[in-house]
């Protein structure tokens, strides 16, 4: 085990610190190390419950359907010396430098590819705060984890607002899950959002990454998974991408009134995601013209990703998939930070996954400079040793 995390990207005056961490063994002694770090490193804590019945139903949900994550929160109880058996806390979550983010996401397949392999993209859009007074930066600390438990798969993924969750991650069974957050309520008024005030029994938002990466080996497995297990948010409303290691995918969204799950698939062909639910459109065709910042750009990063992939088949490489990325950036389409403002919306990280190689490439933010803004080069991550299963 990886006693404290490395600082790979910034930490030194730049907007973003990227840690790396690998923890591994017993899933308890794994919650513990998170909930030590993150006390001290970035001042979180478990939540005092204001409902503790609903935290009752919440530990039991998570004791009876999802044990590693369950031994996690143990882990956390233990290192803020809270009762384990007593619903005093929400010991699920420990939540820091919380906001609202936009994303893009894309599958493509290894006949895209140069190398053959199967890779997914995304970035992940923000509001950045560069004003001097700011309470905390939001999304500006994140971590690179990886982790192998005792008990669920080995994973590596990128965390932040949730210790304890996941945003985007791979497995060692090469599952990738990519949460974007769904953002059609702001385009359809008649999608009104209605996000729990207390967690409850059930995966929020980012526990449904952490979940999927620890519990599930292919699409059908994950699919189950989405459609057997209660998922709620506490939040926003949220969107996954998830693709497998022979080479399949989907997108699962709930419909407004959160009593249906759909799927969309490509029949193995490239599957692009950013901030609307894919359903909304039976085709790329009647997507609007027309979006602008106000809406997020959720249609123009939509076709500029899906275009450039469809268009270049089996020539991409590592290089022309950042290239795409950073096209459909914020950092792109939003343009240099004008007039002293102080809020541009910016592209915190870009990570690109290997399914074959099971190792991720990212790239983050570093801060604003002369007519656009300053990035990381990118940095390798891989995931830990896999066990005989």
């Amino acid at each position: 085990m990886q006693a404290e995390p490395t600082v790979r990207i910034g930490g030194q005056g730049e907007y973003v610190t990227l840690w790396e961490w690998h923890l591994e063994g017993p899933n308890r002694q794994i919650g513990r190390s998170l909930a030590t770090w993150g006390r001290k490193q970035l001042k979180t804590a478990p939540a005092p419950a204001s409902d503790p019945d609903r935290i009752a139903l919440q530990r039991r949900f998570f004791e009876r359907f999802y044990p590693p994550y369950y031994e996690r929160m143990l882990g956390v109880a233990e290192a803020f010396a809270l009762p384990t058996d007593k619903p005093s806390h929400d010991v699920s979550s420990l939540w820091f430098d919380v906001g609202f983010p936009g994303c893009t996401a894309a599958f493509v397949p290894g006949a895209g590819t140069a190398a053959g392999h199967h890779h997914v993209l995304r970035n992940m859009d923000f509001g950045v705060d560069l004003s001097p007074q700011a309470p905390f930066r939001p999304s500006s600390r994140l971590v690179a984890l990886g982790i192998s438990p005792d008990e669920g798969y080995s994973s590596l993924g990128i965390v932040v607002f949730d210790l304890l969750g996941a945003m985007d991650g791979i497995n060692e069974r090469g599952l990738v899950v990519v949460c974007n957050a769904h953002a059609d309520h702001m385009l359809d008024p008649a999608y009104k959002i209605e996000p729990v005030d207390h967690p409850e029994a059930g995966l929020n938002e980012l526990q449904v990454v952490r979940y999927l990466l620890d519990m599930c080996a292919d699409v059908e497995e994950a699919k189950d998974a989405l459609l057997s297990l209660r998922w709620y948010y506490g939040y926003t409303p949220s969107l996954y991408l998830v693709a497998d290691a022979r080479g399949r995918a989907f997108v699962c969204e709930k419909s407004p009134s959160g009593n249906r799950v759909r799927f969309t698939e490509r029949d193995g062909g490239p599957l692009v995601l950013t901030n609307f639910g894919l359903t909304r459109f039976p085709n790329d065709a009647e997507l609007p013209r027309v979006d602008g910042p106000e809406k997020g750009f959720v249609y123009t990063r939509y076709r500029l990703v899906n275009d450039r992939v469809a268009s270049s088949v089996g020539r991409l490489d590592t290089d022309d998939l950042a290239a795409i990325a950073a096209d459909a950036s914020f950092d792109a389409l939003a343009g240099p930070r004008r007039g002293g403002n102080d809020r541009p919306d910016r592209t915190i990280w870009t990570s690109i996954y290997d399914v074959e190689a099971r190792r991720m490439l990212v790239s983050c933010y570093l801060g604003e400079e002369e007519g656009g803004t300053d990035r990381s080069e990118f940095v390798e991550v891989k995931i830990g040793a896999s066990r005989p299963r």
